[in-house]
């Protein structure tokens, strides 16, 4: 069977446990694809199963060791071949995704289903662009889904700039809700929110006193 470089991980511990070497080349079923990974993250979801710090992860991934041992939740690239019973994606398409049950990112190839949290890229967007899209996208929209977040709700997103904040102000904006946000102004902060016109009622600059800054309508 035909190799693939991997970053493999035997047991939890510290980034160290990591190492990069060859391992088969997956092989998709007839309901999955095949995709030749472009670009991809290391991420919280990542770090926390490698290292099991929680005790609770190791429930999901393995109580002594990995029971996947290769990570990489979120990702970019283009399927390279597709499983007989697959219509919706065909060779060639530039696709991204995100995949926290069996991971398989941080390599050359991984499979994904068809059915699974699987996209087209739109064009003009770069792999490395798409990359780290969903990992914030799917924690906040599960975190929205839970809440039962409807039209005309007010809601205060805490962190308003980062993976899971941006994209819970865009998302809920989508559901039609009323959103202020919050965020840190050291840094980029609060040039990062401002970058939503007309997502958001307020945006809360945090930096020992509170300043509320008008987003354009």
């Amino acid at each position: 069977m035909r190799k693939m470089k991997a970053a493999v991980y035997e047991r939890y511990g510290p980034p160290e446990v990591v190492q990069v070497r060859e391992t088969e080349k997956p092989v998709p079923k007839e309901n999955e694809v095949l995709i030749k990974v472009h670009a991809a993250t290391v991420n919280r979801t990542d770090c926390g199963f490698r290292s099991a710090g929680y005790f609770i992860v190791r429930f999901f991934s393995g109580l002594l060791k990995p029971r996947n041992r290769i990570l990489g939740c979120e990702f970019a690239g283009e399927i390279e071949t597709t499983g007989k019973a697959v219509t919706h994606f065909k060779a060639g398409d530039r696709v991204l995704g995100y995949n926290d049950s069996k991971f398989g990112a941080h390599a050359e190839y991984m499979i994904m289903a068809e059915h699974d949290a699987l996209a087209t890229i739109p064009p003009g967007i770069s792999y490395e662009e798409a990359a780290p899209i969903t990992e914030g996208a799917h924690y906040a929209l599960c975190n929205i889904r839970a809440a039962k977040i409807g039209s005309g709700q007010e809601i205060l997103v805490n962190g308003g700039t980062g993976a899971i904040g941006s994209a819970a102000i865009q998302l809920l904006k989508y559901f039609e809700a009323d959103v202020t946000a919050v965020c840190d102004t050291n840094g980029t902060g609060l040039h990062v929110a401002e970058s939503f016109p007309g997502y958001c009622n307020a945006i809360a600059g945090w930096q020992k006193s509170i300043v509320s800054h008008s987003c354009n309508q």
